[in-house]
């Protein structure tokens, strides 16, 4: 019988596709039909991007363990029924609080409940050695989203206008991504008489460590190490990432190109470029993960995002501002399954969930703090110059964290023993 698990892997990439790129990579290139016809501002609209992960993280807690316990492709079903009703209610916002309600409500519960916490546990029940690059992959899709709907959406919201592009976005989920959930995810492979990654294990060395309390998670020093230094990377990336458009245009990059027929601004391709350095950060860091020590690969991509912030911080030159958004991407490209990839290498599947869910509270509210110091300053003055060195500040930080990552020898030895095997 052939192997299911890479069917959840392209699953789950389609998932974090719709999920992150209908509310998140769409949103700044809708920023100015919101600022020009309802009168809202940048600093409003990245508050909106800022308070999403707050209620996010707090329902993070319960989910995460809810899905350590009951059916993974329940849950995604659900969450995907409340998340194309999030989206549809966009389309009749008249106000930034009704923007800010729905977002910190309707789109927060449904897109915690099928988007990357139910997908990294999903993936977690299907793969063990072979869990870095999954987890990779599957990501590539919150990537990927950055790189297409920036297209996409900017010529289509001439077309049919922005209200239309959310009952678009909403039609798509419940008429594409919900029947995709119900006839392809499959809780755990021995539903189906199949092991993880395919392989028989042939030792109990290599079986998965014993379920752990909050309590026990959170006395280990790792798990704090782990939280910070992707917390301090998100945060980074935030505050960047989220105004990347409206910075590429103050820094002069206003022109208009023609691309395969479509007329695509320049600060727009900037913003695709860093998504698709984050769809080749995903899948370069995910072989990684599976070749070494989970400190290396962390290391490496939160060092190349402060390279890139730096970069499009401090040139204006075409060529050169690319180059740093590219490498702005390879590195935050990696963190959502760097993350998910280093709790899962140092606490096991049976932990996954509730792992990510208590180290919520860690990460979002740190997470959302980039924008919010971003959208201060740039409240302040009309650059985006100090804010964006105080991110690329960040972003060392999380390196210097995420060198102190140590996994448990017996994971370390059963890494190389897998790959001894093979």
């Amino acid at each position: 019988m052939k192997f299911f698990g890479w069917r959840m892997v392209f699953t789950g990439l389609t998932l974090e596709f719709t999920v992150i790129g209908f509310i998140f990579y769409s949103f700044p290139v809708i920023w100015p039909y919101l600022i020009s016809e309802l009168g809202m501002t940048e600093s409003q609209l990245g508050m909106v991007s800022a308070f999403y992960f707050i209620p996010v993280g707090i329902l993070a807690i319960f989910v995460g363990r809810a899905l350590d316990k009951y059916s993974v492709k329940n849950f995604m079903m659900i969450g995907a029924i409340i998340y194309a009703v999030g989206l549809f209610s966009l389309s009749f916002i008249n106000s930034f609080w009704s923007l800010l309600t729905i977002y910190l409500t309707i789109l927060a519960l449904g897109s915690i409940m099928m988007g990357n916490l139910a997908v990294a546990k999903l993936i977690s029940n299907w793969f063990d050695k072979n869990a870095g690059k999954a987890l990779g992959i599957a990501a590539i899709g919150i990537s990927f989203s950055g790189v297409v709907l920036p297209l996409v959406v900017d010529p289509l919201l001439d077309l049919v206008g922005w209200r239309n592009v959310y009952i678009i976005f909403a039609s798509v989920v419940l008429f594409i991504i919900l029947p995709l959930i119900f006839f392809t995810v499959i809780d755990d492979p021995k539903t189906v008489n199949q092991v993880k990654d395919g392989i028989k294990k042939e030792n109990e060395e290599e079986s998965l460590p014993e379920e752990m309390t909050a309590k026990d998670l959170l006395s280990k020093k790792v798990f704090w190490i782990i939280s910070l230094a992707f917390a301090f990377q998100f945060l980074s990336m935030m505050g960047v990432l989220a105004f990347l458009p409206v910075h590429a245009s103050k820094m002069g990059l206003d022109e208009t190109w023609n691309l395969l027929g479509f007329p695509i601004k320049q600060y727009v391709f900037a913003y695709a470029l860093s998504a698709f350095g984050g769809v080749l950060g995903k899948i370069i860091f995910g072989y990684l993960m599976d070749m070494m020590k989970a400190a290396y690969p962390s290391m490496i991509a939160m060092f190349l995002q402060a390279i890139g912030i730096f970069g499009i911080t401090y040139f204006n030159e075409p060529s050169i501002f690319l180059l740093s958004a590219f490498i702005f991407g390879l590195g935050f490209g990696a963190a959502t399954p760097l993350m998910t990839a280093c709790f899962l290498r140092t606490f096991g599947a049976h932990n996954l969930g509730k792992a990510r869910g208590i180290s919520s509270p860690i990460i979002s509210p740190l997470q959302p703090i980039g924008i919010l110091i971003t959208s201060i300053l740039i409240g302040f003055q009309d650059t985006y110059f100090i804010a964006f060195n105080i991110m690329g500040c960040f972003a060392l930080v999380a390196a210097a964290l995420a060198s102190q990552i140590q996994e448990p020898e017996r994971i370390i030895k059963f890494g190389a023993l897998s790959r001894n095997r093979t």
